[in-house]
């Protein structure tokens, strides 16, 4: 076993000590070089997890929401059974994680095309792979995400996840998923993703994430996204946890000049979700993020963005909108940086919640922080009700009062489904929105 070294005391919470416990008596099986390892949960301790005084995690305080924190998940053996893939109508390539671990017998990595490199980093790790090392380290540098505490405490445990090359010039043949799923255990699952797009290329990655309701398990992700000058990238990274499970993602994306990225992110489950994402542009960059969250019980969910421009004449789009029904809770935190050497920005943020019960909750908090003089930037945020007026309008014409809530929430949400690509994907989530709204009855308000 190796040697680790625990903060004795700081008032840490039950979470923390387990966190700690866990991290010295698994540290000798994790993959790869131990040191950076060690580094990173150095880092979590000294932080412990984010509260309610640590800005980022005003609305989200997590050394509340994680009372625990299960044991991390040892790598299945045998076959385990898993639920039906929504995305099977997709032709695609397929990796699949069962518990963080990647699953051999239930993925199919071919026909990805000519250009294209997929290997497990747990397998990188073994064999002591450089340049999978170097892969994380560039954008890992991202100085906000490499300050985040959750970044430094799926950076020390991650157990498996998927190294991703693709070549200059080249384009992928098919699309890549990625699914993560649980066995049905108790644990923590942590995965690290790391892709990498040269000049010129394309790739669309859909990236998605399930459990059983009614288990508690903690999903924690970390996806490095490189994208080289001119390249073209689509991630959908989708979200259907159970309702006792908590979901802590971050994705850290670094776009070279001329690159274009389109990313949906659709969160329909968890009883704690928070998705984070950081985001620095080149020159001439074309970035769009979008958002669909649906939300009940007393569930929490979360997108926080950080999206800085650092060259000139970029363009970023981000819209989220969330459909908040019970005691659910849903956060927006979302930042435009223009660093003064971006001249001709153009940047865009809008964040919108509908109430669906008076004991439903929305926060919002889009910020704009300028230090170019040519720029154009903007951003908006609202919370509202369902319209009463729009409501009667369409019962005027006939439609029963169920289903005009449900016809008001498919086209609240519409501007951002509709755009989710590709098709079939589009379809498959648009069909799970489809059947949480129905089963919410058209219940008043």
């Amino acid at each position: 076993m190796n040697d680790v070294t625990i903060v004795p005391e700081r008032r840490r919470t039950k979470a923390e000590i387990d966190l700690g416990t866990a991290f010295a008596d698994r540290s000798g099986d994790l993959p790869g070089d131990f040191a950076p390892r060690a580094a990173a949960f150095a880092r979590f301790e000294a932080k412990g997890l984010p509260h309610r005084r640590i800005e980022p995690y005003h609305f989200t305080d997590l050394r509340t929401l994680l009372t625990a924190a299960p044991v991390p998940a040892e790598r299945p053996t045998g076959k385990v059974a898993v639920a039906a893939d929504v995305f099977a109508g997709l032709e695609a390539a397929r990796a699949v994680f069962v518990d963080g671990w990647f699953a051999a017998d239930l993925s199919d990595l071919s026909g990805l095309g000519e250009g294209l490199s997929v290997t497990t980093i747990a397998e990188g790790l073994a064999k002591g792979d450089g340049a999978l090392v170097e892969l994380g380290r560039r954008v890992s540098a991202e100085r906000e995400a490499d300050a985040d505490p959750m970044v430094a405490l799926a950076s020390a445990f991650y157990t498996d996840g998927l190294v991703v090359r693709v070549a200059a010039g080249a384009k992928a043949a098919r699309p890549l998923v990625i699914r993560h799923v649980a066995s049905g255990a108790s644990v923590s699952a942590f995965v690290r993703h790391a892709v990498s797009v040269g000049e010129g290329a394309s790739l669309t990655v859909i990236e998605s994430h399930e459990s059983p309701d009614g288990v508690e398990i903690h999903a924690h992700a970390l996806v490095e996204l490189t994208v080289g000058a001119g390249a073209d990238v689509t991630w959908v990274d989708h979200q259907r946890e159970g309702d006792a499970a908590a979901r802590l993602s971050t994705l850290v994306v670094d776009v070279a000049d001329g690159g274009k990225v389109d990313h949906s992110l659709v969160t329909l489950g968890a009883k704690l979700a928070r998705t984070q994402i950081f985001t620095r542009l080149g020159a001439n960059v074309d970035f769009t993020t979008r958002g669909a969250t649906l939300a009940k019980g007393r569930a929490h969910a979360d997108a926080t963005l950080a999206v800085t421009h650092a060259a000139p004449n970029s363009v970023s789009r981000e819209l989220y909108k969330a459909a908040i029904d019970d005691e659910a809770k849903s956060v927006f935190q979302g930042r435009i940086s223009v660093e003064k050497a971006a001249q001709g920005t153009d940047g865009r943020m809008g964040a919108h919640s509908v109430l669906l019960s008076d004991r439903a909750e929305a926060s919002a908090k889009p910020e704009l922080e300028i230090f170019a003089d040519d720029v154009a930037c903007a951003h908006g945020a609202t919370v509202a009700d369902l319209s009463d007026d729009l409501k009667f309008y369409l019962m005027s014409r006939g439609i029963p009062a169920a289903e005009t809530e449900k016809l008001l929430i498919r086209a609240f949400l519409g501007e951002v489904t509709d755009a989710i690509g590709p098709e079939v994907v589009r379809e498959a989530i648009e069909g799970e929105l489809e059947a949480w709204i129905d089963a919410r009855g058209g219940k008043a308000a």
